[in-house]
């Protein structure tokens, strides 16, 4: 208690006898809102008690401040010279604030004073006698702390950031989610860079955990550090897994070290029309201008090409198409590319992602004096690399072709006349193959699973021929085949949450999600690469109990793949 005598001042004083009777001045004081004991706590009504020493009160919403102390009762919290305390609150159904006769009388500048017989005397000393004292330090028992105790900061220097946070509640269950508000500041006002230390979104285990923060202004100083004591007891509301599922926004990751153990998920392929794709990837970095790869198509037929120029000088990568016949003509249905980087992973995601959200172009026909150049890339520079994906209804029949051509060497007949077709490295794959598209259906019990793409083992590689060779051809990683996925959730009142997990290494890339009238474009992952088996990324959340996904292995990135599918009770969380 802040203690003085009674002839230190000649204000009124409010005198709270031992059985809650309050005198003002000797006379007696009916108050709207009547005093609490709270533990060891006298809690008096805070707009009532500051009206009668004298002393106004601001209020905004929710926020009443009265002296030093402001009081925020839509969160049940406080601060005292800017600083949060963690004293007793109680907030009335009206809204009143009650806080501790103490602490008011601090914030006021006046005393509190013992009186014989057990009352408490508050007296309101003026502004010009005002005393010089520390705040009061909270009581300690649960009934008197309504929020997660902060750390007193020390001596503050002048111009110096202070780090300023809270909690949305005193105490949490394990695995419930917790609100952290930052307020931190600097006098300045300079931006502010924020270091925590022991933060989490929730915490599983019991007990007092310590979380921290620290800021630091543009001018390189840093603010003392402000801790909060986060208190978690009784019965948990979540594990890891199930807080994850339940919280983690699409295009994020978590943590699940248990998913390569899942079942596997045997699919069930569906017999639905498909056509050819004819795949360059061989030599993926020719050293000289020449022709990659080259086939007769016709009808529907899926043309993939990726490579890099290591040539001397600049060269262009293209895709022609030469008729057979009179009256060949071409209709481009779907088509992304990507060129002019040497990031191959970006190559790769970059004219899928186009590809999933690409239109086509109208039929053209073909010229019978030519080629007809259905894609050129930009100048790529030496080590830089190009790649397109299209999709080609051909009317009649042409010779596709793939050339990698060095830059000012004009596109006649005389200059493809003289390429010669380069010979495939040992790495990688060229070939037309039967199935440019894999129709899947998977159906999901109650617990997880998971459905692996590209392994070449449970998803079969394409079988196929180089047609500038006759050579067979095994695809490996299935690269440029579309996966048409259906996933369908067996158990009445599941919701399903569907993530990604890389499992040959770093991967970039990107699918199609289509959820009744809802279609959306993933981008794999959402920025960066993915390289971590054990943190899945979570691709999309629904109750509906059938859904699609559109997936195509990108070139540059590491296979396989798999898609991880988690029923859960109920609604997902979005």
């Amino acid at each position: 208690m802040l203690a003085a005598s009674a002839s230190a001042t000649t204000s009124p004083e409010l005198l709270i006898s031992p059985t809650g009777e309050v005198t003002l001045a000797g006379r007696p004081v009916q108050l709207r809102t009547p005093p609490q004991v709270v533990g060891d706590a006298l809690l008096l009504p805070l707009r009532e008690t500051a009206a009668l020493l004298g002393r106004s009160v601001q209020v905004n919403g929710s926020l009443i401040q009265a002296g030093r102390l402001v009081v925020q009762t839509s969160n049940r919290s406080m601060t005292i010279d800017g600083v949060p305390y963690a004293g007793a609150l109680v907030v009335t159904p009206s809204g009143d604030p009650l806080v501790e006769a103490r602490l008011l009388a601090y914030a006021l500048d006046g005393q509190l004073v013992a009186r014989p017989g057990g009352g408490l005397a508050v007296i309101a000393v003026p502004k010009d006698q005002a005393p010089v004292a520390s705040p009061p330090a909270p009581a300690r028992s649960p009934l008197s702390s309504p929020g997660p105790a902060a750390s007193a900061p020390g001596r503050v220097m002048a111009g110096l950031p202070e780090a300023r946070f809270a909690t949305n509640k005193p105490v949490y269950a394990p695995g419930e989610r917790i609100t952290y508000t930052d307020f931190s500041f600097d006098p300045d006002g300079l931006n502010l860079a924020r270091k925590w230390d022991g933060l989490q979104e929730a915490f599983f285990t019991p007990g007092e955990h310590r979380v921290s923060l620290t800021v630091t202004n543009s001018k390189g100083q840093a603010s003392a550090p402000f801790t909060r004591l986060i208190k978690v007891q009784g019965a948990p509301v979540n594990t890891p897994l199930s807080y994850a599922l339940r919280h983690t926004p699409v295009g994020s990751t978590f943590q699940d070290t248990r998913n390569p153990a899942y079942p596997a998920l045997t699919p069930v392929t569906q017999s639905l029309p498909s056509f050819p794709l004819l795949f360059s990837d061989s030599p993926e970095t020719p050293s000289q201008s020449g022709v990659l790869y080259q086939d007769r198509a016709s009808g529907r037929v899926r043309v993939v090409a990726y490579h890099i120029n290591r040539l001397p000088r600049p060269a262009r990568l293209y895709v022609l198409a030469r008729p057979r016949s009179d009256a060949v003509s071409v209709e481009v249905l779907r088509a992304g590319s990507a060129g002019g980087t040497r990031t191959e992973s970006v190559l790769g995601q970059v004219s899928v992602l186009d590809f999933l959200t690409g239109s086509g172009s109208p039929r053209q026909q073909l010229s019978t004096s030519g080629v007809t150049a259905l894609y050129t890339s930009p100048p790529l520079s030496s080590g830089q690399g190009a790649t397109a994906l299209m999709d080609l209804q051909i009317g009649g029949e042409a010779d596709i072709s793939v050339i990698m051509l060095e830059e000012g060497r004009p596109l006649t007949e005389e200059t493809l006349r003289a390429l010669p077709v380069l010979p495939p490295d040992a790495q990688h794959q060229r070939g037309t193959f039967p199935g440019a598209v894999r129709s899947l259906t998977v159906r999901l019990g109650a617990s997880p699973a998971r459905l692996t793409l590209g392994d070449s083992v449970s998803d079969t590689a394409l079988i196929g021929v180089d047609a500038t060779t006759g050579a067979a051809q095994r695809l490996s990683g299935n690269y440029g085949v579309q996966y048409d996925i259906t996933v369908e959730n067996t158990v009445p009142g599941n919701s399903t949450v569907a993530t990604f997990v890389p499992r040959g290494g770093a991967y970039r890339g990107g699918l199609s999600v289509e959820d009744g009238q809802d279609r959306q474009i993933i981008r794999i992952p959402g920025s960066g690469v993915l390289t971590n088996g054990d943190h899945p990324m979570v691709l999309w959340k629904t109750s509906s109990r059938s859904f699609r996904l559109s997936f195509v292995p990108p070139g540059g990135s590491f296979l396989p793949v798999s898609l991880v599918f988690y029923p859960q009770p109920g609604e997902p969380g979005r």
